[in-house]
């Protein structure tokens, strides 16, 4: 690269025991943090720095000196990586020499680069060469142009009073850096019972490798103005971290602000174009209940694992957001058999957990409205029959949800039911081994 100078100055960046720290956020952006020295001469002068991720937010650069005598005064970020097509494209009005496939040679100055052909004039018969692109095996150009980067550089003028090493702390916000949780749980519907182990999935797709860092990652949700970024399909490698052994690392989880921080025991590297699956928290026993939710007007009968996040019932920890994957065991062959996945948001303690593994196979659901009568212009009724059939071998317990809207009364119900809230009213009903039942009420709607 063809360095650009400033009053006659060309430095060298190093890092010295670089001790990066990297917080992550729910939000696929990063906080990153490295503590350097910059080995300075007296005066003005410019400072390249290549060792950054291709998606900093060059407005996100803080710069906190370790010691006086040296002030940054200004900062670019260069992004105009070098390639072909930008070379040549700054090339045009230049001299340039180009070898086709058939070692033919043309010397001359380069009018233009349409992606398709160049077109060369020779400087002596003035004659233009239309040279096509897929003809051409070589260029010979006498220099890369000015203002070319090789990477994603920051380029400081700062003004350093003598001589001498600079320690100071650099810290940046980059996207492309996020994590999420996946719950992996094995549900034992005899004991009411949900094993849960918890794995943080890190992906690094910011260009740069942070190696032997402190990390920690922010759950919550922080509020950020981020351009949204579509990363091209790659192939990430997968690291597995935390096998159960002793000693592992461990996240020390604690409240920070509006949110929760997990904080890593153990430095730890995370590679470009890497997924890494670290353990948030060891296997917990939870007790758990299981329900089936049958909402009117439907057809299928949603089956639900619901729990509260107690310490009570063995958890009692705050939750990020993730995907809560569900297993249950074949005792024919003593392997764990998928059931189901559901998302769950960012849960506090002592909150209640619901999860949906899917629709029973054998619960079958049915709405009618029997009768519709309009009192007067603002009152109406009408009977509802909601049909359960249970074709399983195995009692079931099911909950008939229904909604409201407006000045609303119940009555003449066959079942008792609980008012959840102002528009949600529930019925819970036993359903018998391959039986059929029948649920009825009137309801009255004043608008």
């Amino acid at each position: 690269m063809k360095s650009v100078l400033f009053l006659a100055l060309i430095l060298t960046f190093a890092f010295l025991q670089a001790e990066d720290q990297v917080t992550i956020y729910n939000e696929n952006f990063s906080l990153i943090r490295s503590s350097l020295t910059l080995d300075l001469q007296a005066g003005l002068q410019s400072y390249f720095m290549d060792n950054i991720p291709i998606t900093i937010e060059a407005n996100s650069v803080i710069i906190k000196p370790l010691k006086p005598g040296f002030e940054i005064f200004s900062q670019n970020y260069e992004y105009d990586l070098a390639n072909s097509d930008k070379i040549l494209q700054k090339y045009i009005g230049k001299e340039i020499v180009v070898i086709t496939k058939s070692d033919d040679k043309f010397k001359g100055i380069l009018q233009f680069n349409d992606y398709q052909a160049l077109g060369i004039i020779e400087k002596t018969t003035k004659k233009l060469n239309l040279i096509r692109i897929e003809e051409i095996r070589n260029f010979n150009l006498t220099e890369l142009p000015d203002n070319f980067f090789l990477k994603p550089t920051l380029h400081w003028k700062l003004n350093a009073k003598e001589e001498g090493s600079y320690p100071l702390d650099l810290s940046y916000i980059c996207r492309g850096m996020g994590w999420d949780v996946t719950y992996n749980a094995v549900w034992n519907d005899k004991e009411n019972i949900l094993d849960i182990n918890s794995w943080v999935t890190i992906t690094n797709e910011t260009g740069k490798a942070f190696q032997d860092v402190k990390l920690k990652l922010v759950a919550g949700d922080v509020q950020k103005f981020v351009k949204k970024h579509i990363p091209e399909y790659r192939d990430l490698s997968l690291e597995m971290v935390g096998t159960g052994a002793q000693g592992i690392p461990e996240f020390e989880e604690k409240a920070f602000h509006d949110f929760h921080l997990y904080t890593l025991s153990d430095r730890v590297s995370i590679n470009n174009l890497q997924t890494k699956q670290l353990r948030l928290y060891p296997t917990a026993e939870v007790k758990a209940d299981s329900k089936y939710e049958y909402l009117t007007y439907g057809e299928k009968i949603a089956s639900k694992i619901q729990f509260k996040n107690s310490k009570k019932n063995g958890l009692g920890l705050p939750l990020p957001k993730g995907i809560v994957k569900i297993y249950k065991l074949d005792k024919a062959d003593n392997n764990l058999e998928f059931i189901g996945e559901d998302r769950i948001d960012h849960t506090a303690k002592d909150e209640e957990v619901e999860l949906i593994t899917g629709y029973a196979f054998d619960l079958i659901g049915e709405t009618k409205v029997t009768k519709q009568e309009k009192i007067s212009n603002k009152i109406h009724e009408k009977d509802i029959s909601v049909t359960l059939k249970n074709r399983s071998t195995d009692t079931k317990k099911t909950v008939i949800v229904h909604h409201l809207s407006g000045y609303w009364s119940i009555f003449n119900e066959t079942e008792t039911y609980e008012k959840k809230d102002a528009n949600k009213i529930e019925f819970e009903v036993t359903l018998k081994p391959d039986s059929t039942t029948e649920v009825t009420w009137t309801e009255r709607i004043e608008y």
